[in-house]
């Protein structure tokens, strides 16, 4: 059986989920859109947790079957969601404000450590 390389990641990568809030207009007829916020964590709970915080506040400006879905969402979707991600699947949660869709969408990734920006002789800044 062939694992991904998500469930085993080469020396040097780490697994993360990168998450996205994205808000798309109907201006005109035609869509515009753009993503207005990102957000990287490191295990899928995290990313639901990020996901969660972000739709709740706008929670009252959703069309009334969408707000009505996000609550089912909030008691019973959140399983689905992270059994999802576990799996290596991208995860996304889709509403709507009259011309207006918001998405927040999480997926896996492999994160590439970073080369120090002096050449290798490492930061001269304290670390937290």
């Amino acid at each position: 059986m062939r694992r991904s390389l998500m469930h085993r990641p080469a020396s040097g990568l780490r697994q993360g989920w990168w998450c996205e809030f994205s808000a798309y207009s109907m201006a005109d007829g035609r869509e515009a859109g753009a993503r207005l916020r990102a957000h990287a964590v490191d295990t899928p709970q995290r990313a639901l947790v990020w996901m969660r915080l972000a739709v709740r506040p706008l929670l009252s400006a959703f069309d009334p079957e969408d707000a009505e879905r996000a609550y089912r969402w909030f008691d019973h979707g959140q399983w689905e969601a992270v059994m999802r991600l576990r799996a290596g699947e991208p995860y996304a949660f889709v509403a709507s404000s009259g011309d207006t869709r918001v998405e927040w969408s999480a997926r896996p990734v492999l994160f590439l450590p970073l080369a120090p920006a002096d050449g290798g002789r490492g930061c001269p800044c304290p670390r937290p």
